[in-house]
């Protein structure tokens, strides 16, 4: 995620402990290579999403290829915003104080570093599987980067090697574009199931101090200070969350609704007379209903399990 911009670490590694009233007033203002290179990429990323918005063209009317240049558009800004929600959740340490903070068995930190290695492996696999089936289609059909391109080529007119330093640019930003979609699921992803296994636990704690005959013989105050101390690490986590869930729900559900409008209406153009292509989109539409299924089953995850949390 460093390579990506979508992570780094402060100068100084102090940090609020959220089982406690004290706070960090001691926020390092230094800027170290990670911070910047971090803001340049997202600096980077909102640029090309203003880039993006050329797309237009007075000629467009309503049909397929307007719809996909909405669908591209909102692709684009759910990426930029995900990417977004990585650099709050890192500037504000809120990121590090929910894994610092939890509080769970040896056990369970042995299987978080096997599932962070499998996501970190499986999440740079489906990253260069999606960046060859959305580039291979352009390079077999050159129309196909027009919308890549932009403002050139629509726009601007370009020729000679000015072509191909614009395309190497195209291929940098779909680089950025995928990681930010991906990585930043995964990691909410990690997060939820976190809090979700030590909300469980102090669940199952809780009912085991409780006992059959229904009194409770465990400390009330212990049991306070737990279900405080993962409550501020929901109130961290949800500063960030809650970024890329509006954008997860919000944009992805526009591109099904795009996608799903072209898939029926214009089923010609959407299906196309290119094999690779017809699959691309159907990948496209898979994975905006996985998206939207990720986030959906994390919010009500963390909900059920704070919601049984607080009848407690």
């Amino acid at each position: 995620m460093r390579i990506c911009g979508l992570y780094f670490t402060h100068a100084s590694r102090r940090i609020h402990d959220a089982s406690t009233a004290k706070t960090d007033s001691a926020v390092s203002k230094k800027w170290n290579k990670g911070r910047i290179y971090a803001l340049g990429s997202l600096t980077m990323m909102w640029l090309n999403m203003a880039r993006i918005l050329s797309v237009f063209d007075k000629a467009d009317k309503f049909g397929y290829v307007l719809l996909l240049k909405l669908a591209m558009i909102f692709g684009g800004l759910l990426s930029v915003v995900f990417q977004t929600a990585c650099f709050v959740a890192c500037q504000t340490r809120n990121l590090d104080r929910v894994f610092l903070d939890a509080k769970l068995p040896k056990s369970d930190h042995i299987r978080y570093r096997r599932l962070a290695v499998i996501h970190t492996i499986a999440c740079w696999i489906f990253s260069v599987i999606t960046m060859v089936l959305a580039l291979v289609p352009m390079f077999l059909d050159k129309a196909s980067w027009g919308y890549s391109l932009t403002p050139f080529g629509n726009h601007v007119a370009m020729s000679g090697p000015l072509v191909w330093l614009i395309m190497l640019f195209a291929i940098l930003q779909y680089f950025f574009l995928y990681t930010a979609w991906i990585f930043p699921q995964s990691v909410n992803y990690m997060v939820t199931s976190v809090l979700y296994d030590q909300f469980r636990a102090l669940n199952k704690d809780f009912y085991r101090a409780v006992g059959c005959g229904g009194e409770f013989q465990g400390s009330v105050r212990e049991f306070r200070q737990r279900h405080q101390a993962l409550s501020h690490s929901v109130q961290n986590a949800d500063q960030f969350i809650m970024i890329s869930n509006v954008a997860g729900f919000c944009c992805q559900i526009l591109n099904l609704i795009l996608i799903s409008y072209s898939s029926i209406f214009f089923a010609e153009e959407f299906v196309g007379s290119n094999a690779l292509l017809s699959v691309m989109h159907a990948i496209w539409l898979i994975e905006i209903v996985g998206g939207l299924m990720l986030t959906a089953c994390q919010g009500i995850v963390i909900n059920h399990v704070v919601r049984i949390a607080s009848s407690m």
